[in-house]
């Protein structure tokens, strides 16, 4: 899982860009509430030729979140136990971007891709 945190709100276009990027790029695309995506990457748009013999799909979740988008009490209870992180990063973080990398097959423990 990776989160990237965001010092301010993210326009709506670049939310609306991030989605057109992930329907091109997978096989299988599901927005299961707003600015939340669970999707199938395929592989070699990640830079992945080897996948093992697999289908070339890579499940992967997505989500936007923060106050005015996706869920914000999500975000905010990611966020409740934090230490003050504007000493650390350099802001306070208003949103975040969640990529969720499922990795469940004898490819991703043979190629540590994740």
């Amino acid at each position: 899982m990776l989160v990237i945190e965001l010092a301010e709100a993210v326009p709506g276009a670049v939310i609306q860009r991030l989605r057109d990027l992930l329907v091109r790029s997978s096989a299988r695309f599901e927005e299961k509430r707003v600015d939340e995506h669970d999707l199938n990457i395929h592989a070699e748009s990640l830079g992945i030729s080897d996948t093992g013999g697999a289908d070339g799909q890579r499940p992967v979740l997505v989500s936007v979140m923060g106050p005015g988008i996706g869920d914000r009490s999500i975000f905010e209870a990611e966020h409740a136990d934090e230490v003050d992180q504007e000493p650390l990063i350099g802001f306070t973080p208003t949103q975040a971007v969640d990529v969720v990398a499922f990795c469940n097959r004898p490819v991703d423990e043979s190629s540590r891709s994740c």
